[in-house]
């Protein structure tokens, strides 16, 4: 069975596309990222997973379970983490995430609930109200975690958290991945911390999904070429497959996913003054898809 299953997910509003033929699918005990800019469509297939907006056409199941017809189950057994977090204003912490145990009918909850206000520097008893927005995530997180959940959907997590928080967040993350088992479907800008956790991750633009990588292995497919010099052989390396990522007078970068040693001949030319080829990383595949051929 299949955490998350996507079959040719779509969502218009009126007639504005938000996300267009999504397919995806994410394994169980799988801990995936999911990367694009803002207004790629991250937050309406997370909110479409959840049954909070309906979708245009097509179909998904969330851990075997249809996301509309059993929508009250999926809840059950997934942990939410929205990117603006939104809770009543004079709901202390201890209120929400007690709340949040409760209704998953965590045991120990008193015991495991004052572990996590420890981890992250909660205060119980402060009003959701008047925290900052680092504390209100927080607040989310702990939510989240707390219910032991098959499936933990977080949408931008680490927006302000300082670097200890999100330390401790993905510490307890992967721990509870490795320790029970629970998928993990990460939706985030950071590439850094996609690259360093995530198996798999997939780039969605403009609403649909452009590129699938394994990068479990911590290792992207492909090369990086960045060359300096005059009359770079720019053209000749696209002529042979690569693809432009940024190019001014003097540099150029480029990535490159075949056989690199077929392009060495052309990167003998006379122009170049110094080159590099290294292993593509997740921000150079961001760079590619998302500003290939960016000129200065």
């Amino acid at each position: 069975m299949k955490a998350i299953e996507i079959t040719d997910l779509t969502k218009f509003y009126h007639k504005k596309k938000a996300i267009e033929g999504v397919n995806l699918t994410v394994d169980e005990g799988e801990l995936f990222g999911f990367i694009g800019p803002n207004g790629a469509g991250k937050s309406t297939t997370i909110k479409l997973l959840l049954n909070f907006i309906y979708a245009s056409s097509g179909h998904a199941t969330v851990l075997g379970k249809d996301i509309v017809k059993e929508s009250a189950a999926i809840k059950k057994m997934v942990g939410y983490v929205p990117s603006e977090v939104r809770y009543y204003p004079q709901m202390t912490a201890n209120d929400i995430i007690g709340f949040a145990a409760k209704f998953h009918q965590i045991d120990q909850a008193t015991i495991q609930m004052k572990r996590y206000y420890e981890m992250f520097d909660i205060d119980p008893h402060k009003r959701f109200g008047d925290m900052s927005l680092g504390n209100k995530k927080k607040v989310a997180i702990v939510a989240g975690l707390i219910t032991k959940p098959k499936l933990l959907i977080l949408d931008e997590p680490t927006n302000g958290l300082d670097p200890l928080m999100q330390h401790h967040l993905f510490k307890e993350m992967t721990r509870q991945n490795k320790e029970d088992g629970m998928t993990i479907f990460l939706s985030s800008h950071n590439l850094r911390e996609i690259q360093e956790y995530s198996s798999r991750a997939a780039f969605i633009r403009d609403g649909q999904i452009v590129a699938l990588e394994n990068i479990a292995d911590k290792e992207m497919a492909g090369k990086v070429i960045v060359l300096k010099g005059n009359d770079l052989p720019v053209t000749a390396l696209v002529n042979a497959g690569a693809k432009v990522v940024e190019t001014t007078e003097t540099t150029a970068r480029l990535t490159f996913d075949g056989n690199v040693q077929t392009v060495l001949p052309i990167l003998s030319a006379d122009g170049i003054k110094d080159l590099s080829i290294t292993n593509q990383e997740l921000e150079d595949k961001f760079l590619t898809l998302y500003e290939g051929g960016k000129t200065k």
